[in-house]
């Protein structure tokens, strides 16, 4: 009884080991069966992503959730197994690849003899959760001659879905925001093109 008495005394100690309660999340890219690509040029157009500008209070790995306008929640227990930036930036080249049907994805920075033909520059502002349990992203983004430099195309895209009380409903949410916003990257894209080949006859990736 001393022996047990003795066991239980030291489970209760500070000194016992604890249970690790933390989840590790990722972001995740689009569903190739349940998102086709829309009527993208027949010819591989080369796509530079960035520089993605991104909110320094979010290049960490903790969760964080935004509480009030003026006041953010980090989560003790919840955290991206990258850093947010690094895992956006990547699942946004996934989803522009599939979506433009073109392997010709580079990152920013790249070499100056990389010929590109569209360069993304993309200013987020929000990606989070909210109080109201919603999983937002409000992004500006411009599209670029990737020749010329020049502003072909400026918008911004504003998306927001439900977060639901199942564990990793966040991480989901947010990877769909990701999708809209790639989607109506690659609408555009795939419209210049297209006017652009119409206009000059040139095929970016062909010709």
């Amino acid at each position: 009884m001393a022996f047990a008495a003795c066991l239980a005394m030291l489970g209760c100690s500070p000194l016992a080991p604890r249970q690790d309660y933390t989840k590790f999340f990722v972001l995740t890219p689009l569903s190739d069966r349940t998102n086709p690509p829309p009527s993208a040029p027949d010819s591989k157009i080369a796509i530079g992503i960035g520089p993605i500008d991104f909110p320094d209070y979010l290049k960490r790995l903790e969760v964080v959730k935004r509480a009030t306008p003026n006041r953010l929640d980090v989560s003790p227990v919840d955290r991206w197994a990258e850093s947010l930036d690094k895992n956006f930036e990547r699942v946004l080249a996934q989803n522009l690849a599939q979506l433009l049907q073109t392997d010709r994805v580079e990152k920013y920075p790249w070499s100056r003899r990389t010929p590109i033909d569209y360069q993304i520059v993309i200013f987020v502002e929000r990606f989070e959760t909210t109080a109201d349990g919603q999983a937002q992203l409000n992004a500006r983004w411009i599209i670029k001659d990737g020749t010329t430099d020049k502003d072909l195309y400026a918008s911004e895209t504003l998306a927001a879905l439900p977060v639901t009380a199942v564990d990793g409903s966040t991480p989901i949410a947010l990877s769909e925001d990701v999708g809209t916003l790639s989607k109506e990257i690659a609408s555009r894209v795939s419209a210049l093109t297209v006017q652009h080949r119409a206009e000059t006859g040139f095929r970016p990736g062909v010709d």
